[in-house]
């Protein structure tokens, strides 16, 4: 934000003339971020679901994990990607990783709001499970009757 003032020090400016005496300009610049975007970039250590396997960030690259693994905090990454906190579980799910401090990210590499929060991510996934179920059987019954067309022809 910028704001500038202009105008007469004196006081003796006339309406419609300019002002007399001396004139002096204030400038103000004011910049605020309001970001609190944090972009993921793997730390040694890291955990992550690849292709289906769990991998560990070891020398500066993703290396399959023969164990589970466990965080110095008390979280474990088991080889499946089941991440246990003080017995709260979620799962890994293909392209996010988790890091040191158990913060989870996505592939992209945004952060996830709240990934402790297994009901919302296990909500997530059922609702994407029941909408794939929807779609196939719409398509068994668009089957079904189009055979039945044919049929009656």
């Amino acid at each position: 934000m910028t704001t500038t003032t202009a105008g007469d020090t004196t006081g003796m400016g006339t309406a419609g003339t300019a002002p007399m005496g001396d004139t002096s300009t204030t400038s103000t610049t004011t910049t605020t971020s309001t970001s609190s975007n944090r972009a993921y970039a793997p730390a040694e250590g890291d955990v992550s679901r690849r292709s289906g396997k769990v991998s560990v960030y070891r020398n500066g690259q993703w290396v399959d994990s023969d164990n589970d693994v466990r965080f110095d905090n008390g979280i474990v990454v088991n080889r499946s990607g089941r991440v246990t906190r003080d017995g709260t579980e979620v799962e890994l799910q293909e392209g996010e990783s988790i890091d040191r401090s158990g913060n989870f990210w996505d592939k992209t590499g945004n952060a996830i709001e709240n990934g402790w929060d297994a009901t919302k991510r296990g909500a997530k996934k059922v609702g994407k499970a029941v909408g794939n179920t929807a779609e196939k059987v719409g398509s068994k019954v668009k089957d079904a009757v189009t055979d039945d067309d044919k049929k009656n022809q």
